[in-house]
């Protein structure tokens, strides 16, 4: 027995990933980490007690290479004995209607497959290929980003999925171990060419940052993957201690009422975490991105009783602290933004969106996002209210449109005219006027000459 399979079999019994008699649906997409996963498990499915379903997604962006990766996979369950599910799904022509982040977009089709497929085939688990590169790749990028992810370190090995559980196995050992197994047992695979782009972050940090971190040590993936669970483990206990003691403090959820006060009568690890439940029982479940740096916000405003002060968060709301109280408020539709630069940092939330200009190749991975390219000399960027004689060139029209006259077109309640959002290039050069209209200029295709994109991110947020 090699390395890798004395390792999963370890990891799987030391955090009970799954029990005998469990049925799983396995995501293959060909690639060597999939493949390998499959065989595993293939191979050990009655020692393990499991019964397996294999799934495959087309997202049909390279044509006949993503036909031969489905008729590959369907080839190798066959042999390999395993039940399988294949399904297309046409991303460009998502791409084309709703507009959105490539990879993010893949994710979602490819995530709602393999629930569906859970459903059909009763299984509780759902298994993906992630090792612990992949981890140390999501660790790092989180850091960058300073995103909180509801409190998480990284990647959890398990976690609850469409009434059952999805779980990583493969964080237990690096890419290095699973190219390794391959080569022994003869796995084959296939790859993705889009794996070696340097379009997209991860790949970045795979090519340059890893590398160089595997130099220092081959296992150190290993040990931030062990690191994470380590912590993970440490924040479900902090949490649940948070959650008692928020409840505590709270004479309702409906009210979100607290004291500074008591708040700071607890650890600040507690606190950390209850900031996270408070905004989580504000927005009820709604798709809030809330980072490092709006919580810090909250937990500031919350280290003292003198005066009054408030943050801004997302979907228009502010939190006021007056003196030892600590409350909500919504406020009014034209109070949402104030005036941003937009050309280096986003901008703050505007109607449930937020915006950013970068140079082509800048941009972020972002999820529910439009991108609009554009060609332009200008360097300032800037979201603000429209002003008198503001103007916009739309497809079609030799001559640029008062915006006045759009809102009024629009169908505009004059109440909000005044008040509504653009984005501008330079001085007076519009745009977008978000939720109505999009400036000739700008074009949902990558061109030639185009040197910017103009992202629109539609999730609430706060940065």
């Amino acid at each position: 027995m090699d390395h890798y399979e004395q390792t999963m079999l370890s990891y799987l019994n030391k955090y009970e990933l799954f029990d005998k008699g469990s049925r799983l649906v396995i995501g293959v997409s060909g690639g060597i980490d999939s493949m390998v996963l499959l065989h595993f498990l293939s191979q050990q499915r009655r020692q393990l007690g499991i019964s397996l379903t294999a799934v495959h997604v087309d997202h049909m962006l390279r044509g006949e290479q993503s036909a031969e990766d489905s008729r590959f996979v369907e080839q190798q369950c066959k042999l390999w004995d395993v039940p399988y599910e294949l399904y297309q799904v046409p991303v460009p022509a998502i791409l084309a209607e709703k507009g959105g982040n490539t990879q993010n977009v893949c994710r979602e089709e490819r995530y709602r497959i393999f629930e569906f497929v859970m459903k059909k085939t009763q299984s509780e688990v759902l298994i993906t290929a992630h090792h612990a590169d992949d981890q140390l790749e999501t660790l790092l990028m989180d850091g960058m980003r300073g995103s909180l992810k509801h409190g998480d370190f990284g990647m959890r090995n398990k976690r609850p999925i469409s009434g059952g559980s999805l779980v990583r196995p493969q964080l237990a050992v690096t890419k290095a171990d699973i190219a390794r197994y391959a080569e022994l047992n003869n796995v084959p695979h296939r790859e993705d060419p889009s794996n070696a782009s340097d379009a997209y972050t991860r790949n970045r940090i795979r090519k340059t940052l890893l590398p160089a971190i595997a130099l220092e040590n081959p296992r150190a993936a290993v040990h931030f993957a062990e690191l994470a669970e380590q912590v993970n483990e440490d924040a479900v206990f902090l949490m649940q201690l948070a959650k008692q003691a928020l409840e505590e403090l709270l004479t309702s959820r409906e009210e979100l009422v607290i004291s500074a006060e008591s708040f700071r009568s607890h650890p600040s690890a507690l606190q950390k975490r209850m900031v996270l439940l408070l905004l989580n029982y504000l927005y009820n479940g709604k798709r809030v991105l809330i980072t490092s740096h709006l919580a810090e916000q909250v937990r500031e405003l919350l280290q003292s009783s003198s005066g009054t002060v408030f943050v801004h968060l997302p979907q228009n709301y502010r939190m006021i602290r007056q003196y030892d109280r600590v409350f909500f408020e919504k406020l009014k539709e034209h109070a949402e933004f104030q005036r941003a630069d937009i050309g280096q940092l986003w901008s703050p939330s505007v109607r449930g969106c937020r915006y950013r200009v970068v140079p082509i190749g800048e941009e972020p991975e972002v999820e529910n996002a439009v991108f609009w390219y554009f060609h332009s000399e200008e360097t300032d960027f800037t979201l603000r209210e429209r002003e008198p004689g503001d103007r916009i060139l739309l497809a079609g029209m030799s001559r640029a449109k008062k915006l006045a006259r759009l809102m009024i077109d629009e169908k505009v309640p004059s109440q909000q005219r005044g008040h509504w959002p653009i984005i501008v290039a330079g001085k007076h050069q519009v745009l977008l006027v978000p939720r109505l209209r999009t400036a000739s200029y700008l074009s949902r295709s990558k061109r030639t000459e185009d040197n910017r994109v103009l992202i629109e991110q539609c999730i609430d947020y706060a940065k």
